[in-house]
C-alpha cells in the first residue's frame, strides 16, 4: 500500500506541475498602444499601454478620443468608470457632441 500511495503522489504532483505550466496566466494584460483624449480646454491627454480592466480617470473632461490601442475601450461620462458609457473600438477615434468622457476602461 505504501508503493501505491507514493505512486499516486507522484502522479498528482506531475499533473499539478503540468497545470501550472500550461494553465492560463494570471498576469495583467496591457492594451498595447496609445489612448489620446481631447480635453475640453483644447489640449490632449495620453494613456500609454493601459492595463486591461483598470479604470483610468482623465484629469479633465474630454470631448473626443483616439483609441490607438489593440483593445476596445469603454469611456464613461463620470469619474471612476460609472455612469453612461459607450464603447470606442480599437484603432478608432471619435468626437462627441454633448457627451463628455471623464474616465475609461480597456478590455
Amino acid at each position: 500500500m505504501t508503493k501505491l500511495t507514493a505512486a499516486t503522489r507522484a502522479v498528482l504532483a506531475a499533473a499539478a506541475m503540468g497545470l501550472l505550466t500550461i494553465g492560463p496566466s494570471l498576469d495583467a494584460h496591457a492594451a498595447t498602444g496609445r489612448f489620446i483624449y481631447d480635453r475640453i480646454d483644447g489640449t490632449h491627454g495620453l494613456i500609454d499601454n493601459p492595463t486591461d480592466g483598470v479604470c483610468y480617470d482623465f484629469d479633465m473632461p474630454a470631448h473626443g478620443a483616439d483609441n490607438q490601442t489593440g483593445t476596445d475601450a469603454r469611456v464613461f461620462d463620470t469619474y471612476s468608470c460609472t455612469g453612461i458609457s459607450e464603447v470606442l473600438p480599437k484603432r478608432t477615434g471619435v468626437t462627441w457632441g454633448r457627451f463628455r468622457a471623464e474616465s475609461v476602461r480597456f478590455g
